[in-house]
């Protein structure tokens, strides 16, 4: 919807509303968000409808797992495999579409772990995309859909043609729920199966350039996946790629976590972010403290010293390598972890009276 309200604007057409309630308000699908990096770095990422340019692309992804990063515990395998439909399926509207916007939401429902994304533009669709290239042929847009998810099928003869059928395959072995619509044709996939179908009384946006496309899919992240058996082939690990300093170390400068210093909510999306970069296979992760002279107490305690007590405190030195400390942020870190690790000790059976 706002994609479509987005391409009649932009057409001199005046769009009025009536009782939008405010929770709708709040996703913006009346007035889309530009995905410019000041907006990203502003606005809070999820629950918003983002318009996108193709040099906008990879911060909207980046931001999208950050938020993904500190917000929920994934499973092994979800955030790198997420990462790289979000980077797929958003670039793909300027690959095919011929749209130079794109808008995309996401969100994270918390209590039951799943994580949903739709990315939409008003551009010719996909079956028009495959009649204009003459390198495969489809009757309808239901026929050209079934072509985009198949392996190595593409209307670029360029392009891999592995974008919608690795989403497909990462929904799949995930048991998660996808969805595409484009011009007059739908397909859904769910447990495994495939549904869908096109109908000559679907409204386009317009009958020549503008059948639209929007992709909609969901992924549990309580449930593992692998992105590896997914596309058949080893893909390099862009998430730990993004961290990974001339050292070949895995590194984080705290002085970047700078806003989630002094309040334990942000600590504690801090250290979501930590663990689930271990999930993804960071054997260490270096913690560089330059230029942080003091951290609240709250903040140590929330990101490293329940870190130490959940993992152990061997288990946490074996994993994380803190460098660049004060003497007065050492002491703070210190007290907060010997003073979990005595809580731990406290609340084991046969030591509550050591």
């Amino acid at each position: 919807m706002a994609a479509t309200l987005e391409y009649f604007r932009e057409g001199g057409m005046r769009i009025s509303t009536r009782r939008i309630s405010p929770a709708v308000a709040k996703t913006r699908f009346l007035n889309p968000l530009s995905a410019t990096p000041e907006n990203i770095r502003q606005h809070h990422v999820g629950n918003v409808v983002w318009k996108y340019n193709e040099e906008q692309s990879t911060d909207l992804c980046n931001a999208f797992i950050d938020m993904l990063e500190e917000n929920a515990r994934c499973e092994t395998g979800v955030i790198e495999s997420l990462n790289w439909c979000l980077f797929e399926v958003l670039d793909n509207v300027f690959q095919h579409s011929k749209s130079p916007y794109g808008y995309a939401m996401m969100q994270i429902h918390a209590r039951n772990r799943w994580c949903t994304v739709a990315v939409s533009d008003c551009g010719i669709g996909i079956h028009r995309s495959f009649k204009e290239s003459n390198v495969h042929a489809a009757q309808n847009a239901y026929e050209a859909i079934m072509l985009s998810v198949q392996e190595k099928v593409t209307s670029k003869t360029k392009n891999m043609g592995n974008g919608l059928y690795g989403l497909m395959r990462v929904v799949g072995l995930n048991r998660g729920e996808l969805q595409i619509r484009s011009g007059r044709g739908w397909l859904e996939y769910r447990d495994g199966e495939i549904k869908g179908d096109y109908s000559m009384s679907t409204p386009l946006i317009d009958l020549n350039d503008h059948h639209g496309t929007t992709v909609d899919w969901q992924l549990d992240l309580s449930r593992r996946v692998s992105l590896v058996e997914a596309l058949n082939f080893p893909e390099p690990n862009l998430l730990l790629e993004r961290i990974e300093d001339d050292m070949g170390e895995h590194s984080l400068r705290v002085a970047d976590f700078e806003e989630g210093l002094g309040t334990r909510r942000s600590a504690e999306q801090i250290r979501n972010r930590l663990t689930n970069l271990l999930s993804l296979g960071a054997r260490r992760l270096v913690l560089d403290f330059s230029g942080v002279y003091v951290v609240s107490s709250s903040f140590a305690d929330e990101v490293l010293g329940k870190l130490a007590l959940e993992m152990g405190i061997v288990t946490f030195m074996s994993h994380f390598d803190l460098r660049e400390m004060t003497p007065t942020v050492s002491a703070i870190v210190n007290r907060a972890i010997s003073q979990r690790i005595a809580e731990g000790d406290d609340r084991t059976p046969g030591l509550s009276g050591r």
